[in-house]
């Protein structure tokens, strides 16, 4: 084989070589469905990260094509948001209601993963004027759940909302606490200054100087023998106070007891004088019925009291017998009723 024919053959294998790399660049590249029909899907984002020309299109995370162009709704007002026509492969048919979600991992590129309703609706139209709504997801959502995400978001707000309300009350603590010394409040009020309002502070340091003040006088050796002399009185005026006392409780008990033993002697008195008043009444009536007789002349007294002065001393006598009977009587409840004698 000469050398002209053998060139001629490496060029021609080194071309199929060419050809072939080229092919398989554009079948399992950036360019994969290059020769296959496709149809414009536009989506619409608020905003878009991670997606150019060429970033991968899934259909429920199948490929299913490739972005055609990214560019602003209102180029004179960006924040209409970003139209992104997608190229998607005739074979597939993308539901009306589906959300384009922009996917940007931890780590490698950008996707949008077209995410069909459910139920299914029927499918778009293939004539480049089909629109569904876009959305961004946060990175950490691809290894987050959505749910730990949504509570973790209500938390947060919540925390915020907590350290709002907070806030006043931080304020005022801060204002408690802040170093407000007893010569500035003074100062204050003696010269033509904003009132100084005291605080926790102040009344920290108003309690130091007095603590300060008492040890000071504690620590004085005289103080601490005169306190030491006081309770040595003290402790000897405790002393006497208790033997008082308990010289007054059996003074007391003394009393109690004398007073029990004059009331059962004012009772036995008052018994022996009850008894002794009714014997005298009795006797009295005695001395009655014995006068009446007399004074009818009955028996041999009766002839004796014939005479008349005789006859007006003896009724005299017992006219004054009957009175101081009725005195003793009168004496005796006027006893009863001062409580100087018991009442049977």
């Amino acid at each position: 084989m000469s050398e002209r024919n053998r060139n001629a053959l490496i060029g021609a294998f080194v071309l199929g070589g060419l050809i072939c790399l080229g092919t398989l660049i554009v079948k399992f590249g950036e360019s994969r469905g290059l020769f296959s029909k496709r149809y414009i899907v536009n989506a619409k984002f608020e905003r878009i990260v991670g997606v150019r020309e060429g970033t991968d299109v899934n259909l429920a995370g199948v490929w299913a094509g490739s972005v055609f162009s990214v560019d602003l709704v209102d180029r004179f007002n960006p924040s209409e948001g970003v139209v992104v026509a997608m190229e998607i492969g005739h074979q597939f048919s993308v539901p009306r209601d589906s959300v384009a979600t922009v996917i940007t991992p931890l780590m490698g590129q950008s996707a949008i993963n077209i995410i069909p309703p459910i139920p299914h609706t029927e499918p778009l139209p293939q004539d480049g004027t089909a629109e569904i709504q876009g959305v961004v997801k946060n990175p950490l959502e691809t290894v987050i759940d959505p749910k730990f995400m949504d509570a973790l978001e209500k938390t947060t707000n919540q925390f915020g909302a907590l350290a709002e309300a907070l806030t006043p009350a931080a304020k005022a603590v801060t204002e408690l606490l802040e170093k407000r010394t007893i010569e500035d409040v003074e100062a204050a009020k003696t010269e033509d200054k904003e009132e100084v309002t005291a605080n926790l502070y102040t009344a920290v340091e108003r309690l130091h100087n007095v603590l300060k003040h008492i040890d000071t006088v504690l620590g004085d050796p005289q103080v601490q023998s005169n306190f030491k002399d006081t309770l040595v009185n003290f402790k000897a005026a405790s002393e006497d106070a208790k033997i008082a006392v308990d010289g007054f409780r059996k003074f007391s008990e003394n009393a109690q007891q004398l007073a029990t033993n004059t009331e059962k002697a004012i009772n036995n008195l008052s018994e022996k004088m009850t008894t002794n008043a009714d014997k005298l009444s009795r006797l009295l009536d005695y001395f009655i019925s014995a006068s009446r007789d007399l004074a009818e002349g009955e028996g041999t007294m009766g002839m004796l009291l014939r005479d008349p002065k005789m006859y007006e001393a003896l009724m005299l006598t017992i006219q004054r017998l009957g009175e101081a009977a009725s005195e003793l009587k009168v004496l005796v409840k006027q006893w009863q009723n001062e409580g100087l004698l018991s009442a049977r």
